[in-house]
């Protein structure tokens, strides 16, 4: 079982250590029977495949630069890039959820699921299954997945009256980029590690693979309640077809302290 660092002993720098891989992440390396693309033959940057419908295949496992905070821009190893948007402009309400963060009681120390914005942009791989109507996003981290239909259809009518950590998500296509439309998220989860969003968070995601060996990905979050205006992040995945997702077990490591209390969570206000 691949045990993370994301357990420790104090709350107060649990969070700060759960945010950064464990140096396996980084640097794994797969025997030659392991990896999704075990035996296959593959150009990295030959054309995007597609599927038998005519849309791009996003499928593979998917390294991202791990993006702490959503204001900042760099370039990680082998052309995986953040852009992100300096200058964020809070209303009065947004401001207010922003000072009062304190990092002790992140929700990511109590196991609790990281809702897309953090999750997309994480140290662990991503793995994406699709087919004609669902593509399914498979998260290393603590074993999340959530399937997007991606056929065109709209928000359920009843979506807000369920907020859920993930929210509500729909796809479609425009031209050769699959669109992720979320709403009705529970205003539980952040931005990145301090930015937060409420519960009229608006995500847009659009995803491009642009060759057998990259993902143009876009960001773009509206929340009115928090920003006064839309906020931005570019961002480029790299294939990765030798790894393979393993088994996290964030509950199997914070398990004692969650319950001696030395880890402890309180949801915060989203009224």
């Amino acid at each position: 079982m691949s045990i993370r660092w994301i357990g420790l002993a104090l709350t107060a720098v649990l969070v700060t250590l759960s945010f950064t891989a464990h140096p396996f992440a980084q640097t794994r390396q797969s025997p030659p029977d392991r990896g999704f693309l075990a035996g296959k033959k593959y150009d990295l940057n030959g054309p995007a495949p597609r599927l038998a419908n005519g849309h791009p295949d996003l499928g593979g496992v998917w390294d991202r630069p791990g993006v702490q905070d959503i204001t900042k821009s760099f370039t990680a190893k082998d052309g995986m890039k953040q852009v992100g948007q300096a200058d964020l402009q809070f209303t009065e309400a947004g401001l207010k959820a922003y000072k009062s963060y304190d990092p002790k009681n992140d929700y990511a120390g109590a196991c609790l699921p990281y809702g897309w914005p953090r999750a997309i942009q994480g140290l662990h791989p991503l793995q994406i299954v699709q087919s004609d109507d669902f593509a399914a996003f498979l998260f290393e981290q603590n074993s999340w997945f959530t399937v997007v239909p991606i056929d065109g259809r709209p928000h359920p009518k009843d979506a807000k009256s369920v907020p859920t950590w993930f929210g509500n998500t729909v796809g479609r296509w425009e031209g050769d980029t699959l669109v992720l439309d979320t709403i009705a998220t529970n205003g539980y989860t952040m931005l990145d590690y301090t930015h937060p969003h409420s519960t009229e968070l608006h995500l847009i995601q659009r995803f491009t693979r642009t060759d057998f060996g990259h993902i143009n990905y876009e960001m773009i979050a509206e929340d009115p309640k928090y920003y006064k205006t839309p906020i931005k992040n570019t961002r480029t995945f790299v294939l990765r077809p030798n790894w393979e997702t393993m088994e996290y077990s964030c509950e199997e490591t914070n398990l004692d302290q969650i319950k001696n209390g030395t880890i402890k969570w309180t949801p915060p206000n989203v009224e």
